[in-house]
């Protein structure tokens, strides 16, 4: 078991919250600050190879936007997670920051301390989902599970899609877990494979012009 800090950058335009995010996570013991960017574009200038586990990103940026970040982030290290930070929680920009490769998604109103942990699991391979988020999960992937035999699509598998419709609900991962009869590490595992597929099938739908 690797106990040595995770890498992690931080891009966020507000000098303010850049701020308090940056100097919180300078004095954490789980993370090692690699450096902090006010936009993509300094985030790219500033990237010189080194390796990065995590990236905490803003996706209201001047000039290219966090989403342009994350894109660019997972086509050069595939392996770095990156978690969207943003004030704003409607479907259309989650579901955007799903498809440009984000493993998670956080206000900023969310206390630092809960960031962290976030980042954590993320990291470690787990994903979290609310129950907000879920509800667009059930709501894309419904329509489309009629498809014949899936075609042009990376449908969920029962499970997947009875993890979403429990959370949906607001339903605990430890109640998922017990109610399907699967540990709470699984419950992790097919939220981030419906993750995956959202990204998969998303991506299709903008090649097409959808």
């Amino acid at each position: 078991m690797n106990s040595a800090p995770f890498s992690l950058v931080i891009i966020e335009d507000n000098p303010l919250i850049s701020k308090i995010v940056t100097e919180y996570f300078k004095r954490s013991a789980q993370f090692e600050l690699l450096f902090s960017a006010q936009s993509t574009e300094a985030f790219i200038d500033c990237w010189n190879d080194q390796h990065i586990d995590i990236i905490l990103c803003d996706i209201g940026l001047p000039g290219k936007s966090g989403l342009e970040a994350t894109r660019y982030a997972k086509s050069i290290s595939p392996h770095t997670e990156v978690v969207m930070f943003s004030v704003s929680d409607d479907e259309e920009t989650v579901f955007k920051a799903l498809c440009a490769g984000a493993s998670g998604y956080l206000l900023k109103d969310t206390p630092l301390s809960k960031v962290e942990d976030h980042l954590v699991e993320v990291v470690k391979g787990g994903a979290a989902m609310s129950p907000a988020v879920a509800r667009m999960v059930v709501g894309y992937f419904n329509p489309l599970l009629d498809k014949p035999e899936g075609k042009d699509i990376d449908a969920l598998t029962k499970h997947e899609l009875e993890v979403a419709m429990l959370l949906q609900h607001g339903a605990t991962y430890r109640a998922v877990a017990e109610q399907l009869f699967i540990s709470v590490d699984t419950v992790k595992l097919h939220i981030r494979n419906i993750y995956s597929k959202l990204q998969v099938t998303l991506r299709s739908e903008l090649v097409k012009g959808f």
